[in-house]
């Protein structure tokens, strides 16, 4: 990646942060300036989704831009789509976050707000020392920023497949359980992009003679 197109990403990701914020203000505040009266309260499953969910959208964004300009024409125009719609995302729910008044980070381990409904400990990990479904170590983004050609295909898809599915276990549960319609709508539309994205995935992946990593969703 030369400095035009870093300097060009970098640009990007502040702009769309900053248009999600903005749009969950106009959406919590109808466009006035924010009254805490007048907010409609967050319960723990709203702000503990949000909070991890910004978590593991950031190492998505993480693992794209690892890969740089490595991947091929098609996996990269994949590639970028989702950095975009996730960057969105997470200018989103920092925005909620601020106007609910709640850290933008959790203050504990991971997915608790999913305990009472789902009896997730809040500890179960994709592979090795991550934290949450799905993610992945520092050593499998160390190897992807390692790799070229085909090989920089198959690992990236290898574990964005993993990652997406790591994110469903949050973005369903989070339709069905918060509070807040806005956030049960966000959880919705991530749910079903990220299932065509894995769809998508699968068959890129499928093509160049390789299967997924073991699903973070099954045992």
């Amino acid at each position: 990646m030369n400095r035009r197109d870093r300097a060009g990403r970098v640009f990007s990701a502040v702009a769309f942060m900053v248009i999600g914020a903005v749009a969950a203000i106009l959406l919590l505040g109808a466009g006035r300036s924010p009254d805490p009266a007048r907010l409609p309260a967050a319960a723990a499953s709203d702000i503990g989704f949000s909070q991890d969910m910004i978590v593991h959208h950031q190492q998505a964004v993480t693992m794209v831009q690892a890969a740089g300009g490595r991947l091929s024409p098609p996996v990269a125009q994949l590639a970028t789509g989702i950095e975009i719609n996730q960057l969105k995302e997470i200018g989103q729910m920092q925005g909620w976050l601020s106007l609910w008044k709640a850290p933008q980070v959790p203050s504990g381990p991971p997915m608790t707000w999913m305990t009472a409904h789902h009896g997730h400990d809040g500890r179960t990990a994709g592979s090795g020392d991550a934290p949450m479904p799905g993610m992945a170590s520092v050593r499998e983004i160390q190897r992807l920023g390692e790799l070229n050609g085909a090989e920089a295909d198959t690992w990236f898809l290898k574990l964005m497949i993993r990652h997406h599915e790591g994110g469903l276990i949050m973005s369903t549960a989070a339709a069905r359980q918060s509070t807040l319609q806005q956030v049960r709508s966000l959880a919705t539309l991530m749910t079903t992009a990220q299932r065509r994205e894995i769809a998508t995935m699968l068959g890129l992946l499928s093509a160049l003679g390789h299967k997924p990593l073991p699903s973070p969703t099954r045992g």
